[in-house]
């Protein structure tokens, strides 16, 4: 009968080795790790030792994955991550006296969509750290499959729930709409003609409301007169209050000092994760949107 080898489970070799790889930085590596670099590198060569082959081409500060390595990477990354979600939900229980919520928040939603959400959760739990995170679209959904966040804010992504169990659901839908200040006086806009030529304040080109706006007018021919582009709807109000154009802008976001002209634009918000990793915090705060109930 073939002998029942005993797998590597020195969880503190298996950690180094999954920052290492995540970090190609041994300086780094250490850091996150709070040991010094001699250490990481021992834990290394302990692991080379056990599986008998070499895990790192290194240099003096950078390296790169062996094809050994990166196989036992992709295997090792995902043990960790489940073990690190696995250790986080049991800590944090039904209670929720203590625990961590990290959030990952697209460029492309504004901060105070959630804010509400979490001052209401707060109240509830207060013990509870939060973490929201703006980062690129991709490495959103890179630290969301590596379990290093529990969930995405964002708008709809095509296809994305093909990729690593990432699924995507509908929170709410976010309506728009033309503010200009209560000063211009002679300013009325009754109908989506009035904007012709009109300056406006606008989201920069990559926002999908503003992609949206833009063939709105282009399908009324009317002629798109920008005065200024801000990545900012609190900039964009600010600028609209002191008469410097027209903003298109959230209606939440809208003041009492300011007139509206309702466009019939919405843009839907929805929530990205991945089931098996929603910890009981996540499960409470998504509620607050209505998402899980």
């Amino acid at each position: 009968m073939e002998k029942y080898q005993t797998p590597v489970m020195n969880l503190n070799l298996v950690r180094t080795f999954v920052i290492v790889g995540q970090s190609k930085d041994l300086n780094d590596a250490a850091h996150k790790l709070e040991i010094d670099r001699t250490n990481v590198s021992r834990h290394i060569a302990a692991l080379e030792s056990i599986y008998e082959t070499k895990l790192l081409n290194n240099d003096s500060k950078t390296f790169e994955l062996t094809e050994d390595g990166k196989k036992l990477f992709d295997d090792y990354e995902k043990a960790y991550n489940l073990m690190f979600a696995a250790e986080k939900n049991f800590r944090q229980g039904k209670s929720l006296n203590t625990g961590r919520l990290t959030i990952g928040l697209s460029s492309d939603v504004d901060p105070s969509f959630v804010n509400r959400k979490i001052e209401l959760f707060k109240k509830k739990y207060p013990n509870v750290v939060i973490k929201i995170l703006v980062l690129p679209t991709k490495d959103l959904y890179d630290k969301l499959a590596q379990f290093y966040m529990d969930f995405i804010i964002d708008t709809p992504i095509e296809n994305v729930q093909k990729v690593k169990n990432i699924e995507m659901k509908e929170l709410g839908k976010e309506p728009f709409c033309i503010a200009y200040s209560k000063n211009l006086s002679n300013l009325k806009i009754e109908s989506i003609k009035d904007l012709d030529s009109l300056p406006l304040i606008l989201p920069i080109s990559a926002k999908k409301e503003r992609v949206e706006f833009d063939q709105i007018l282009e399908k009324e021919e009317i002629n798109k007169n920008i005065s200024l582009e801000v990545d900012d709807y609190h900039f964009a109000l600010e600028y609209a209050k002191n008469g410097l154009g027209l903003s298109l802008l959230p209606k939440r976001c809208v003041s009492e000092d300011l007139l509206t002209y309702d466009i019939g634009l919405t843009k839907t918000i929805s929530v990205a994760y991945i089931e098996k990793n929603l910890c009981p915090a996540a499960k409470k705060l998504l509620e607050e949107f209505h998402f899980l109930k």
